[in-house]
């Protein structure tokens, strides 16, 4: 399974690699508490309900409404989200993630926004147990 699709055909996730994930939305697209849940589902049946980081497109996203964040920065499997926009207004809908319970940051590149989560994976794989740990 490559990708499955959320929030009533508006949403896909797939996955990228193991333990990574990209969030697509279609154009115009308001996001409202249920698109959120649905989202998380399908993100925790893409990772078989293990911990996984996730490219978020929000490029063509209009809204983002308060109980949907609130979902989102919740979700407790995320080792690290990338917001990826392209303008200030993107950026204004991505700061609402700064309340998550895991990392997030605003991009405007998807090889800066893959890198950035690629090191959050390989962070999350030292043992605790071990003294480099972080």
């Amino acid at each position: 399974m490559d990708s499955v699709v959320a929030a009533s055909g508006r949403a896909t996730v797939s996955l990228i690699a193991p333990g990574l994930q990209r969030l697509s939305w279609s154009p115009g697209t308001h996001i409202d508490h249920d698109d959120a849940l649905s989202v998380l589902a399908a993100s925790r049946v893409m990772s078989s309900d293990g911990p996984y980081a996730i490219l978020v497109d929000m490029t063509t996203t209009v809204d983002v409404r308060s109980d949907a964040r609130a979902a989102f920065n919740a979700e407790s499997l995320v080792v690290a989200a990338a917001l990826l926009g392209d303008g200030p207004m993107d950026e204004v809908l991505a700061a609402a993630a700064c309340r998550a319970v895991h990392p997030t940051r605003y991009f405007t590149s998807v090889s800066l926004a893959l890198t950035w989560l690629e090191e959050r994976l390989a962070d999350r794989q030292i043992p605790s147990g071990d003294p480099s740990f972080r």
